[in-house]
């Protein structure tokens, strides 16, 4: 009990006090030393201690008197306290983790060109390499969009959840420019009512540019014209985008962004209209 209870964020002087407590029901300052083996010369400010904790109640008498708050009630106090120091300390580290993102971002890179690739497999995985590359872009980012992998830029049922979302707009607040180009399997009648879209879309013709194409290649994303990201649907199921393979090479960046190029020209300009029927 005695670890138990330290682990709800007490000393071992305290929980030592609050046991004798239960165990004696009330008791004096004298009392309670005697019974926990706590010094008296320690017991009035841990019997302070705990009544600041909300888990003992004092009777104003001479000499005063102690007893400890119900259990349940104790340990409802107890774990309230903990919740809220957990809240402080993950507040203070999400701080720390920004000020930290800063510095390490304007650490100075090499400028040699380095060959470098990696691939995700599965939705979690390829999701974070998506949300990476867009807090990474300085720039622009060339992104082409098949139905498979469509919802991991704009459409989101949890809003909250829709972290690429928010790395979407984090980017567009801090001048990165988009362009992207939708192929026209993607089927969403619902797009000009989702939330996620519209939040995004009133970017259109600033800084977010979107147009419609039918693809015959391999989706793919150009990153500050020296990063790229290939982009493989699943054989098996349709709707799922089953792995990306991210590459670091200028020249195949160079190569990809032309062929982007090429395909914007002739793409058609995306219009979102309100459907007026219910």
């Amino acid at each position: 009990m005695l670890e138990k209870l330290r682990s709800f964020g007490l000393t071992k002087y305290e929980a030592d006090v609050y046991l004798s407590l239960i165990r004696l029901g009330s008791a004096d300052a004298n009392a309670v030393a005697s019974a926990s083996g706590v010094p008296l010369g320690r017991m009035y400010s841990i019997l302070n201690a705990l009544h600041e904790k909300k888990i003992i109640r004092l009777q104003e008498t001479r000499p005063r008197k102690f007893a400890p708050v119900e259990p349940g009630t104790a340990l409802k106090y107890l774990l309230d306290a903990q919740r809220f120091k957990l809240q402080q300390a993950s507040l203070q580290l999400s701080e720390t983790a920004k000020e930290l993102e800063n510095e390490l971002l304007g650490i100075k890179k090499s400028t040699q060109e380095k060959q470098f690739w990696t691939a995700a497999l599965g939705s979690e995985e390829t999701r974070d390499i998506i949300i990476e590359q867009i807090n990474q872009v300085n720039d622009e980012m060339c992104l082409t969009i098949g139905y498979p992998e469509f919802s991991k830029y704009l459409p989101s049922g949890k809003e909250e959840k829709n972290d690429t979302r928010k790395a979407l707009l984090r980017a567009l607040e801090r001048g990165v420019k988009f362009r992207m180009l939708i192929d026209r399997s993607v089927n969403y009648p619902d797009m000009h009512r989702d939330e996620t879209v519209k939040s995004i879309f009133k970017y259109l013709d600033s800084s977010f540019q979107c147009r419609v194409i039918n693809f015959t290649s391999t989706l793919f994303d150009i990153i500050d014209d020296d990063r790229i990201n290939l982009k493989i649907s699943s054989p098996v199921k349709k709707e799922e985008l089953f792995a990306i393979v991210h590459v670091r090479d200028k020249k195949l960046a160079a190569e990809m962004k032309k062929h982007f190029e090429d395909m914007w020209k002739k793409a058609e300009q995306l219009k979102v209209q309100e459907n007026t029927q219910d």
